[in-house]
């Protein structure tokens, strides 16, 4: 379930996702990046998240930040799912915890240790509210509270991204940035401090999930290809090659799996 936030924290949250299952198997789970940030409330067992590097398995804090997510995870349950996410604005770390973005990228780092005690009074107060719309607003008057102590905005930042959302990252960055006044080199590192991605990874990860938009409204009938072009992609290669590699998956696959929780984040498996 999807929830919008209040208008007064629109420009730190995108939104609520409550993801709850009463699957007694330990399903294991895709997720990959959609260009935000989060935090990520367990009310029950938290996931076991599966290195690739190493093969570990390392479980997750009960409540978390994480960054911008530069390669796909798998993550398994271990008893009843029960998680309220807030999908951060790309540019929210800075803002909320005088983060800079790229230092967390692939990182879950407890919400605890980025909040001190208010923090864990929150946690205890989300993981006991079952009513979901109690619990948002408690996490909501405590993002404002720390949101308004902190002045981490920076205009062409803002208009950058506002850019390339309205431009479904299709166009390159010399066209997108014509008229924005910095040069290459100050976007650069203006981005990676206050979104944790280059302007053209964020560009490409932002067309990535135009084309799953279009991919998960088109008619069943049109191609792959088809749908390739119309977001910008040289050929249907090119997108194989960049699904794969941000996903872990093939498109013909993605389309398949019916068990999508949110557009980047699907069961494996079944």
């Amino acid at each position: 379930m999807q929830i919008a936030p209040s208008p007064f924290l629109q420009g730190i949250v995108r939104h609520y996702l409550v993801l709850s299952s009463n699957a007694c198997s330990h399903p294991d789970f895709r997720i990959f990046s959609d260009g935000s940030p989060g935090i990520v409330f367990h009310r029950k067992a938290p996931f076991i998240q599966i290195s690739d590097k190493n093969g570990c398995f390392d479980v997750q804090p009960n409540c978390f930040v994480y960054g911008q997510i530069t390669q796909f995870n798998t993550i398994s349950a271990t008893a009843e799912m029960d998680m309220l996410i807030i999908v951060l604005q790309p540019s929210a770390l800075l803002k909320l915890f005088n983060i800079a973005a790229f230092e967390i990228n692939d990182k879950t780092i407890p919400f605890a240790d980025l909040t001190g005690h208010s923090g864990r009074l929150l946690i205890e107060s989300v993981q006991e509210q079952p009513d979901n719309a109690v619990a948002i607003s408690l996490i909501e008057d405590f993002l404002f509270n720390r949101a308004i102590k902190k002045t981490y905005h920076d205009d062409i930042v803002s208009t950058s991204v506002k850019q390339i959302y309205a431009h479904k990252g299709m166009k390159g960055p010399t066209k997108i940035f014509k008229d924005i006044p910095a040069t290459e080199r100050q976007l650069e590192r203006k981005f990676l401090e206050h979104i944790g991605l280059s302007p053209k990874k964020f560009a490409g990860i932002i067309r990535l999930q135009y084309f799953l938009k279009c991919l998960k409204t088109a008619n069943p009938t049109t191609n792959i290809s088809e749908i390739s072009y119309h977001c910008g992609y040289y050929d249907q290669s090119q997108l194989n090659n960049i699904f794969k590699k941000n996903t872990g998956l093939t498109p013909l696959q993605y389309q398949a799996n019916a068990n999508l929780l949110a557009v980047n984040f699907l069961l494996l498996g079944s």
